[in-house]
């Protein structure tokens, strides 16, 4: 959709977005109309084209881009803000791949790569049977159901 539009275009070199007189704009006014643009678009105040520079920058380290590839895309002359993006994605990384190992341990599910099949051992938690290995007894059923 986006090739779509640029193609039809009127494009003067490089410059994709002009004022109504054919000019590119300035900082100040293509930051106005960034406003007004999410204004027309019923979005929230506060949006910016910084901020979607920055969710560039996110997605591409999400995407593992290189350091090298997030300082071209994003025009970074030093690699340390590059570094910054490639860092965060990886903390986040990480972090979503600890709680999965900590689900897979709690819910004994086999995690990626592990065979399959009825496991050695009981789940910590089993919400079937009330609780870690064992099962409800008919009274304690009944009294969950009133708390």
């Amino acid at each position: 959709m986006l090739s779509e539009v640029l193609d039809a275009a009127d494009r003067r070199g490089e410059t994709v977005l002009v004022n109504g007189h054919g000019e590119p704009f300035s900082a100040k006014s293509l930051t106005g109309m960034m406003a007004h643009w999410c204004k027309l678009a019923d979005l929230p105040k506060g949006l910016t084209l910084h901020g979607l520079r920055k969710s560039l920058g996110v997605y591409l380290a999400e995407a593992e881009a290189s350091t090298r590839q997030l300082m071209d895309v994003l025009e970074h002359d030093d690699i340390d803000h590059a570094e910054l993006y490639s860092r965060e994605a990886s903390q986040v990384r990480l972090a979503v791949q600890g709680m999965d190992r900590v689900v897979c341990l709690v819910t004994r599910k086999p995690m990626l790569g592990e065979p399959r099949g009825e496991p050695p051992y009981k789940a910590l938690i089993n919400n079937d049977n009330g609780g870690p290995g064992g099962t409800r007894t008919p009274n304690q059923a009944v009294m969950s159901r009133r708390l």
